[in-house]
Parts: C-alpha cells; structure tokens; sequence
C-alpha cells in the first residue's frame, strides 16, 4: 500500500457490500501513523476487535495482528502509531497488500478491509507467517497480575476517538531529566544532524549522578511497575530496542522514573522515538550500566531513547 487514504470496505460472508469509513496512512521512517474510522458496527460499546495488516500470495492471506480497537456508538475512530518491524515477513509498507480490521475468534460473519486490490477475502484462512526463530518477548507477569494491555493509543484529532491514558511529562516545580523543555506533542520536531546539537536532549548529570540509581532491565520487569505502565510492554518502539539490544535502561531518583529503550541516535528515528512516546536521548548511562557487546553498539552514537513515567494517579 500507499501512503494516503484509503476506502474501507465491510464484508459480509466474504463478499464486500458498502464503504463503511476510511484509513489514513502516513509514513515516518520505519513508521506508519494509522488513522481510521468505521461506522454502523454491529456491537455494544466496549466491544473488541483486532487490526491486522496481511500480505497476499496467490489466495492465501497471510497477516499479523498490530492492534486492538474498541467499539463506542457503533463506531471505531482511532490514531495510532504503528512500526513496520511488526509487519508479516518484515515487509514494509509498499509491501503491504492492505488492512483487516475484524471481530476476535477467526470466523467472522463481518469484517472490513482497506486496500488498493478489490478482493474477496476469507480472514479465517489467513495464517500468521513462519518465522525461522522468534525471540520469546512475553513478559514474567506475576501469576496474580493480568497479561499487558494493548499498547496505548495516541489521542486523534477526531472528537469521536476514545481517548487513552498518556504518561505525562513532569512538571515545571519537579526535577526533569531534561536539558530543555520538550516539544509540543502536536508536532515532532525536525532533529539537528549533529549528535551534539541543542535538539538532542540528554538526562541531566548533576539531576542523577553516576551510580544514583540507574539500572540495566529487562522487559519482563516493566511487570513490577504500577498497573498502567504494563502496556508499554507491547510498545513496537520499545520491542524494536529491546531486541536489537537484550536491554532496557530504568532510573529512579527522587521519587521519579525514566525509562529507556537503547538505541543509535539518528535524526530520523529521532522523530520515530518522539512518535512512540520516547522523546529524550541520553548518553550518560552507558559505563555505569556496564553493557556487554551484544547490548551496546560501539561503532555508532550509542544511547538511550527515554520517557518519564508519571506515578501519579
């Protein structure tokens, strides 16, 4: 697919009926902002359903799963960022042959399909692709606490978006691990080319010295923060890093926590970072979190891509 927009369609028994609203594709870098909306959905609020993103060949569909919506007034309106990385097959999205959106069991009666192929489409034949060696990403959740929520989802613009909770940036009387204030989050600021430059934003030194509190983490611990940053277990920025370097980077000082996500600084996925909710760079971390070579690249501008957790609430 396309950047741009994009009709999408409803089926019923795998054949398309009626326009049923639209999906929005914007591209950043190795990142999509999806923007849809689907009107006279046949479900209660509340309701579930699951966005998946598929590649055909030949007949078959294959697909992967990229988010959960929820249904309101029998309407699904909804922005939310989305990284190519979790794509079927690595594809990217010139690669992609289009969008499902359908309800949770496989075997739906309905369902609605943006793409730029007319097609008759059977999802419960779709298959999740093979893949040769997956690393296991599951989070240690503790037997009495529930699997992670999906990931958050931006707020839209549409008034008709069901908002999410978002982690606020501190305030202006409490201590912030940043050099200069960050942007405004309606717009993701265009990121200077040198490393070096005022835009590339570092966690203060003399806010959290060397041996303060900074610790090498792994996914499975986001389990042992409070309840509502669990979902940022499933954040693709997040997964991305994580991967690349077997590491998460955690600081708590003063009744305060940043998380990072390791990670190569790069204008470009400056602007993917901001857009995953990790605005602020920081190299300050490397030596006292003594990282072996697999967790650290030594050849590039090496740090951390970080966000303050709020814990109020």
């Amino acid at each position: 697919m396309n950047p741009g927009i994009c009709y999408l369609y409803e089926y019923q028994n795998k054949k398309r009926r009626r326009n049923a609203g639209f999906l929005k594709v914007a591209r950043h870098y190795q990142s999509c902002i999806l923007q849809l909306h689907i009107r006279g959905i046949s479900a209660g609020n509340g309701a579930s359903l699951e966005l998946w993103a598929f590649c055909l060949h030949g007949s078959d569909m294959v697909g992967t799963q990229i988010a959960s919506l929820t249904c309101f007034n029998r309407t699904v309106s909804a922005r939310l960022p989305v990284s190519e990385s979790t794509f079927p097959e690595g594809t990217s999205l010139p690669e992609i042959d289009g969008f499902l959106v359908r309800f949770p069991g496989g075997n739906p009666p309905v369902f609605w399909i943006a793409s730029d192929q007319f097609l008759d489409a059977d999802p419960a034949a779709m298959r999740e692709p093979v893949t040769e060696s997956q690393p296991d990403i599951e989070p240690d959740v503790s037997p009495e606490a529930p699997e992670p929520i999906p990931e958050d989802e931006p707020p839209s613009d549409s008034s008709n978006v069901i908002p999410a909770d978002s982690d606020a940036k501190p305030s202006a009387e409490n201590e912030s691990p940043a050099k200069s204030e960050p942007s405004e989050p309606e717009t993701v600021p265009e990121p200077a080319a040198s490393p070096d430059a005022s835009s590339d934003v570092a966690l203060s030194s003399e806010v959290h010295p060397a041996g303060s509190g900074a610790r090498k983490i792994q996914r499975s611990d986001l389990s042992r923060l409070p309840r509502k940053f669990w979902s940022l277990a499933n954040n693709s920025f997040l997964l991305h890093g994580y991967h690349n370097y077997a590491h998460l980077l955690l600081v708590e000082e003063n009744d305060h926590i940043w998380l990072g996500v390791p990670g190569i600084y790069d204008p470009r996925e400056a602007r993917a970072a901001e857009l995953f909710g990790f605005p602020q760079f920081t190299r300050d971390y490397i030596r006292e979190l003594d990282l072996s070579e697999e967790e650290r690249n030594d050849d590039a501008d090496f740090g951390h891509w970080c966000r303050y957790l709020d814990q109020a609430k």
